[in-house]
């Protein structure tokens, strides 16, 4: 990508806001180097941490004895000369260095995502990457980390470039035989060129075929405690969250609102969700409450279908489904008869380790654990495009060249836009705004 020129410099806390024992200022820009030449540091030392006194330029007041990094472009984060100020994080230290930063002409305040953002328009990150690095800084879970990490580092941008590369080199083929027609050409070109565009569309749909498990793990694997009223969902869900986040009641119907909590098993995110008991309501409220659980069940991964065992009878789960089923029976501390399958009691624990690992297990299953994952919707929607421009290609006749070379044209401008390579500026704010100042 064409490096841009930036007129102004930028400046922003990048470490995390509130009270600290160090905090992180970075500045970049054309004007960094006069800014921390001012301020009593050098850019004689480029990335070696030198310790100064930080000074007001306008009186010479010491500031604060700092940290700071001199970083000349190209070789920064951002492409450009970059200064990173490591300096105490109380509250009184960051508000006096920024003041003297404002004071500075052609300094301004960066917008949020604004350092990736230039990073990314000088070359140094695709966009593949930058989704990953707002993914690693937003990651809870070791798989989480692990996935975005790998598609900080160009795991992602690797396979989507080299599919790219090779279309491109088809299409030139295929632009060839079109502008040289009464050139001898080869006789075999189109069909060796239809060979190896099969072969890509043969790898995009394996890749597309993944059970979005990269989206699983970036979003959360999501679990429903389901039943009937009163078989022990919100007692559950207080267990498993070790905190009373729902309201248990022997009175049918009081949990209305779905109630979420978030877990890490095997280092999978879980989402658990207890909702309202299923049966024939004629409270309009309690109804709505109803309609919500049956939603939720309908987008869950893991459905968890609650049976008290202190009843003869329990109805069984409702609803044809695809989605994984777990019949559990509750009140096992309690029951009448014995019962098959996994029973749990709340009252001392029995059977919730198994549960706990029966939950992981699903989840594992669920989530990508290794190997490059389409973690976006924008990622799949692009790439279900590129197959369906590539299927019609293997199937257009031979004679119809210029119609092939376009399909193959929108193929290559769609891997493109994927990682940033072609025009891409409508997804630039929506993407940026997902980080915090000073990243």
């Amino acid at each position: 990508m064409q490096k841009e020129n930036y007129n102004s410099t930028i400046y922003a806390l990048s470490s995390a806001e509130g009270k600290a024992g160090i905090s992180v200022i970075r500045v970049s820009g054309n004007k960094a180097s006069e800014v921390i030449k001012k301020l009593g540091g050098t850019t004689s030392y480029p990335r070696i941490a030198k310790i100064i006194k930080l000074i007001d330029p306008d009186n010479g007041e010491i500031v604060d004895k700092a940290i700071s990094i001199w970083f000349p472009g190209p070789n920064s984060f951002t492409g450009e000369d970059t200064v990173e100020l490591f300096v105490h994080g109380g509250r009184a230290v960051i508000d006096k260095i920024f003041d003297i930063l404002a004071r500075f002409n052609g300094l301004s305040f960066a917008e949020p995502g604004e350092f990736t953002k230039r990073s990314f328009m000088n070359g140094k990150l695709d966009l593949t990457s930058v989704e990953g690095l707002a993914d690693l800084i937003n990651a809870d879970t070791e798989l989480q980390r692990k996935q975005a990490l790998s598609q900080m580092e160009g795991s992602l941008f690797k396979l989507y470039d080299n599919w790219r590369t090779m279309l491109i080199k088809s299409l030139s083929y295929i632009e060839a035989n079109i502008d040289f027609i009464e050139e001898d050409l080869p006789k075999n070109l189109l069909e060796k060129e239809m060979l190896s565009v099969g072969i890509i569309l043969d790898q995009i749909n394996r890749h597309l075929a993944d059970g979005k498990k990269g989206e699983r793990l970036r979003d959360g694997y999501r679990v429903v405690l389901a039943g009937a009223p009163n078989t022990g969902k919100s007692s559950l869900l207080n267990l498993l969250s070790n905190r009373d986040v729902a309201i248990v009641s022997s009175e049918p119907g009081t949990t209305r609102d779905i109630i979420d909590v978030y877990l890490d098993i095997n280092g999978c995110p879980i989402i658990i969700s207890d909702t309202a008991g299923i049966r024939d309501s004629d409270s309009n409220i309690e109804q709505q409450g109803i309609d919500r659980a049956k939603a939720r069940i309908a987008e869950s991964d893991l459905i968890l279908w609650l049976k008290d065992s202190s009843l003869k009878e329990n109805i069984a789960y409702p609803y044809s489904s695809d989605k994984n089923i777990i019949e559990v029976s509750t009140k096992s501390d309690i029951s009448i008869i014995e019962r098959d399958g996994l029973c749990i009691s709340v009252k001392d624990n029995s059977g919730i380790e198994e549960l706990i690992d029966l939950i992981g297990i699903n989840a594992l299953n669920g989530c990508a654990t290794e190997g490059s994952f389409i973690t976006r919707g924008r990622h799949r929607d692009s790439l279900i495009k590129i197959s369906n421009s590539l299927t019609n290609v293997i199937h257009i006749d031979l004679g119809s060249i210029e119609i092939i070379a376009e399909e193959l044209r929108s193929a290559c401008n769609a891997l493109g836009k994927i990682t940033g390579r072609v025009d891409v500026e409508d997804l630039l704010d929506v993407i940026f705004s997902d980080f915090c100042i000073g990243k």
